[in-house]
């Protein structure tokens, strides 16, 4: 299958990192995707990544609060903000930095996909 011949760091299958309870600050390089759950306010980081070219994908799949997340190395941002459930984000390590390549704001309604 595809998905047997993918870097072992990305990892697609069996790699999600269930943030549940707000109250967890370092969200894993470990894994490929994570799930976050806001809690009130709560600030989060990442570390810098392991290999060139793996990928961080997150979501914000319920919505009970903010979260603002601070990689330790940035290419080109200050910080990424998840508001509303849907709000999400991927970002790639370069080697010396995390890059955005793609975000979703669910509020305003930008891209291709409509809020419903």
């Amino acid at each position: 299958s595809f998905i047997s011949i993918l870097p072992s760091f990305i990892e697609f299958s069996n790699s999600i990192e269930d943030i549940s309870d707000g109250t967890q600050t370092a969200i894993s390089v470990s894994t490929a995707v994570t799930l976050l759950q806001t809690a009130g306010s709560n600030a989060t980081t990442l570390a810098n990544g392991t290999v060139q070219g793996q990928i961080k994908i997150i979501v914000n799949d319920t919505d009970g609060g903010t979260s603002e997340l601070t990689p330790q190395s940035r290419l080109g941002y200050a910080n990424i903000d998840f508001v509303d459930d849907g709000d999400a984000v991927i970002c790639m390590w370069t080697g010396t930095a995390w890059a955005v390549l793609a975000s979703n704001k669910v509020a305003t309604d930008m891209g291709i996909v409509d809020v419903a």
